[in-house]
């Protein structure tokens, strides 16, 4: 799979839905942010959702002691805490309520309760879930189907929420209750609301994934030993042991889950250790079952339950907001390292580049090391409409000349502007085949070298043979760094070079001037010493340049020069220095050349002539003890002879004047 991604001088930061140090971390949807949908079609999951809250009241009201009217557990109040807080619309709400009531009355009257206390139960039902459902979102923002808790603040906030919930729909049972026995039951008021806040909070933790995995690493063993030892230890206690009380000892075992495992194995646990103790005192077995007051017994099996839960989850969670935070803080230390691994590496990048005689090297060099790429190269525009390596680093890199025009990746990221990195170009429909197949390329990044005034002047190329799933945030933050930086060097570079070539070039006809001739016949005549090869001189003279230039103007006298440089340059070979010598004079030195030589070759300069003008032209041959000014000195005079005798001709001095004395 080829994956293309653009990378800017920022990294990206980091969601608030995303992998931080272990753990994921949730935060709280902006305000006006839709709801997620929930999955599946939305009647089928609430005749689902019925179907499932149907089944799990006739469970509860199989749990009603013998003579008594109170179910000790009743899971139905979390399945509707799970059900009515998965995101629905108008329509679904009202369809959901439709769904809860009519089974719920029914179970109630086939399980032989009165028609008002049916009523009565079910709409309490229904009371209490949509209240609990407005007060969690409400007081947990952010919290819901797969939205963790954000520790024990927010856990106490879910208490609350259940706490209230639960209390008005027992208020409202209770009520109907006392209006049928003309008795008021505070007891069954106690024990409605902690059965059906315990249902509500273990089953909704569970059934909503308001508790995460934490940061642990599963212990599975632990976790089934804790599970073995939790079942041991409630069969000794209700079954063997149910005339000693030592039940409040059962809430350490708890304890350990809570501070060695996961939180959903937590709330796994309570459930567990919960359902056995309904169980063993359903079956008139264990210290509950003691208690003549069949109300007092499901008040009580329903508290032993309700406190271990609490100090479950509380240790669990708080346990978790600990560890999240220090993952956090380990996050940021690794963070900081990695900003200042970066800031160094930027830092030596940046003094390579200051002390580099070639700043384009150094740059391909320095991104090498930032990157750990194979081979880096740097293209810029040619001028004629193609990209090409100015410099390169790394073994393999052989030159690159892209058209700008092109549909490659290349010429769309310098076209852009902007970093693009490729992590498999096999295949990838924009990678040159020719270029991919010539530097063995798999992955590349690209990273723009932009100049001051906004415009791209070239792309620096970082390339590896083998795949690169992705390039770290910071390597992107050094590498944009780095060529913001670098597009400053190049301009100084290139201004250097250009003033280097002013200090030693005629601004008219780009041919070397006075300086660049004196420290050239200094070269040649040393060569000329060490080899004894001959050096010549020749001094050349522009016919008639004055009356040209009054009557053709002074700009076409500029072009004759110009045109006449790049002419008789093309005469030359490269170890051949040809000088303006001021005016229309010209004056060339040609090591290895005699009289002989220099002749033919000033005859083809004077057959080079344009415009259809001519030009005179004196020969002189260095002999040793001669400098340069007087061999110049000597092809003048030869020169005077073919002014005198005609111009247009070429004259050979044979004149050797003494050398200068020494002082």
């Amino acid at each position: 799979m080829t994956t293309t991604a653009r990378f800017g001088s920022e990294p990206r930061s980091r969601s608030a839905d995303q992998q931080t140090g272990g753990r994921r971390t949730c935060t709280t949807p902006a305000p006006g942010a839709p709801a997620p949908r929930a999955g599946g079609h939305p009647t089928r999951s609430s005749v689902l959702f019925a179907a499932l809250f149907t089944a799990t009241m006739v469970v509860g009201r199989h749990t009603v002691p013998e003579g008594g009217a109170l179910a000790l557990v009743s899971p139905c109040a979390g399945v509707a805490a799970v059900w009515f807080n998965a995101p629905r619309s108008v329509a679904g709400r009202a369809l959901d309520a439709t769904l809860l009531v009519v089974p719920g009355v029914l179970v109630h009257l086939a399980t032989g309760a009165t028609p008002l206390l049916a009523v009565a139960a079910t709409l309490a039902t229904l009371v209490q879930t949509l209240l609990f459902t407005a007060l969690l979102r409400r007081w947990c923002p952010g919290a819901g189907p797969g939205q963790p808790l954000r520790g024990v603040l927010q856990l106490a906030r879910l208490l609350t929420a259940c706490g209230i919930a639960v209390s008005v729909g027992g208020v409202l049972a209770a009520s109907a209750a006392a209006w049928e026995t003309d008795r008021t039951g505070w007891v069954d008021l106690l024990t409605w609301v902690a059965r059906n806040g315990l249902a509500v909070l273990l089953v909704g933790c569970a059934g909503l994934r308001l508790v995460t995995a934490g940061t642990r690493r599963p212990r599975t063993a632990e976790a089934l030993l804790a599970f073995a030892v939790s079942g041991a230890a409630y069969t000794a206690q209700f079954a063997l042991l149910g005339s000693l009380p030592v039940t409040f000892l059962l809430p350490v075992l708890t304890v350990w889950v809570a501070l060695r495992l996961r939180s959903r194995t937590v709330v796994l646990h309570c459930l567990f250790t919960g359902a056995c103790a309904v169980v063993f005192t359903l079956h008139g077995h264990g210290p509950f079952a003691a208690v003549a007051d069949h109300t007092a017994r499901a008040l009580l099996v329903q508290g032993h339950a309700a406190v271990a839960a609490v100090i479950g989850l509380v240790l669990a969670l708080g346990r978790d907001e600990r560890d999240a935070l220090l993952a956090e803080v380990r996050h940021q230390a690794a963070d900081a390292q990695r900003q200042a691994e970066s800031a160094e590496l930027l830092t030596g990048a940046l003094r390579s580049l200051n002390a580099a005689a070639d700043t384009r090297e150094a740059l391909c060099e320095a991104t090498a090391r930032i990157t750990g790429a194979d081979g880096v190269y740097l293209a810029e525009p040619d001028g004629r409409g193609a990209l090409v390596s100015r410099a390169a680093w790394g073994e393999g890199m052989v030159p690159v000349s892209i058209p700008v025009s092109e549909p490659t990746v290349l010429a769309e990221a310098f076209r852009r502007g902007e970093p693009l990195f490729v992590s498999d170009l096999t295949g990838h429909t924009g990678a040159s085949a020719r270029l991919r197949d010539a530097l063995g390329v798999v992955s590349v990044a690209y990273q723009p070298v932009t100049t001051a005034d906004g415009q791209t002047a070239g792309l620096l190329a970082s390339v590896w043979r083998t795949r690169v799933a992705e390039l770290p945030a910071q390597v992107r933050v050094v590498l944009a760094t780095l060529a913001q930086e670098a597009a400053h060097g190049m301009e100084r570079a290139d201004l250097l070079a250009q003033l280097a070539v002013a200090a030693e070039r005629d601004p008219l006809t780009g041919l070397a001037n006075r300086r660049r001739w004196d420290e050239a016949t200094t070269k040649e005549i040393a060569r000329a010493v060490r080899s004894g090869l001959p050096l010549s001189f020749c001094l050349i003279d522009l016919d008639h340049f004055k009356r040209y230039n009054d009557t053709q103007g002074h700009l076409a006298g500029d072009d004759l020069l110009q045109e006449f440089a790049t002419a008789a340059s093309g005469c030359l070979r490269e170890v051949d220095t040809l000088a303006r010598w001021g005016g229309e004079e010209f004056v060339l030195a040609l090591p290895g050349c005699s009289t002989a030589g220099a002749r033919a070759v000033a005859d083809r300069i004077r057959a080079a002539v344009p415009r259809g003008q001519t030009c005179t032209i004196g020969v002189a041959q260095w002999r040793p003890g001669l400098s340069a000014a007087e061999v110049v000195a000597l092809a003048d005079l030869a020169l005077y002879e073919g002014k005198a005798a005609g111009r247009n001709t070429t004259v050979v001095s044979d004149a050797s004047p003494a050398p200068t004395p020494v002082p």
